[in-house]
């Protein structure tokens, strides 16, 4: 897992070009304070992003995933949400096993799982063996506006 501010990207182009290209595009994108585009393709389904729009709120059910086929590249364009982060392989009670056509596999989180605020400007990059929950609320409801960049493994 990686957490930084944008104006840090350069450093970590040598991650692969598909994260290279996911910050790039992160770095050109011109916020116009309006909901984020539901899809921009990058380079065909290798790298896309996906914008979502919501306002955080308690959530009963938290379950971390990971992925094998995608990295995820997060920018938080507006606001700020709670993430927690804990490696996969060390999650002590998996719910749902890799699942390839729904690209994920589900854990419940320990008690020792770390967690962050993650806040506008700043990126997250999730590898396969990271298990992370995004968009969660971090102190009182707030609105978010964040690009998840789904990055094929092989671009990397």
């Amino acid at each position: 897992m990686v957490i930084d501010r944008l104006e840090h990207a350069e450093q970590y182009a040598s991650l692969g070009r598909g994260v290279a290209v996911a910050l790039a595009f992160f770095q050109q994108y011109q916020d116009d304070g309006l909901d984020l585009p539901l899809r921009t393709v990058l380079e065909n389904e290798n790298i896309f992003a996906n914008g979502v729009n919501y306002t955080t709120e308690q959530k009963k059910t938290k379950l971390l995933e990971a992925h094998q086929r995608y990295v995820d590249v997060m920018y938080v364009v507006e606001g700020e949400e709670r993430i927690y982060y804990k490696p996969f392989a060390e999650a002590t009670n998996i719910t749902m096993p890799y699942d390839g056509e729904k690209e994920c596999a589900l854990a419940a989180l320990d008690d020792d799982t770390a967690t962050m605020k993650f806040s506008a400007g700043q990126f997250l990059i999730f590898f396969p063996q990271d298990g992370h929950l995004a968009a969660q609320l971090w102190d009182k409801p707030g609105k978010v506006r964040k690009f998840i960049a789904k990055v094929a493994v092989e671009t990397l």
